[in-house]
């Protein structure tokens, strides 16, 4: 008799949804908020001395950001997660026995691995501080014999891969662990 039983994963990924995508939800430009916001941090950054780019969260303590600029920045980072999670959850029902969202997280709101001074600052901050990307760390649980943990790791990402890559602009699959016994 086979050995059948209920595992669970961790699964840590990104996605990027497309600037068109927000469009048909927003009046708003995902782009130009991530724009203004980087122009704005920027010209703080200098003024304040800070040698480093700090994460918008920074910002909610220390002002001096435009405050309307910050709203939208968070209206369109809950927009863009609900989108996100409603996808995963469409998506991946048909392959997960069930699906937990331990954290969603706009990478906007992450410490930008920006280097201040250098050429392309400006541009790679702006790209962070767009609301298109989101990371995310999911418990997925799924019936399975037992097999090589290797193996079903291999084959959950290339799920993930394969059911999520027409909805976004990028998928990047991190990392899979099981969890429980090994």
């Amino acid at each position: 008799m086979t050995d059948v039983r209920l595992n669970q994963y961790l699964a840590s990924l990104r996605v990027r949804l497309s600037e068109q995508v927000i469009l048909q939800h927003s009046a708003s430009s995902a782009e130009v908020i991530g724009h203004e916001l980087a122009l704005q941090v920027d010209d703080y950054v200098r003024r304040h001395q800070l040698g480093y780019y700090p994460a918008l969260d920074y910002f909610n303590e220390h002002g001096d950001l435009d405050p309307d600029l910050i709203d939208a920045a968070e209206s369109m980072s809950w927009l863009l997660c609900r989108l996100v999670r409603n996808e995963l959850q469409s998506k991946l029902r048909h392959v997960f026995s069930s699906l937990k969202f331990q954290t969603v997280q706009t990478i906007a709101y992450t410490m930008p691995a920006v280097r201040y001074g250098k050429s392309n600052a400006l541009h790679d901050l702006a790209i962070h501080y767009t609301p298109l990307s989101v990371k995310l760390d999911i418990v997925l649980s799924m019936i399975s014999k037992r097999e090589s943990a290797e193996r079903v790791e291999e084959f959950i990402e290339n799920a993930l891969l394969q059911w999520l890559r027409d909805s976004f602009e990028s998928v990047d699959v991190n990392n899979i662990l099981k969890l429980g016994p090994r």
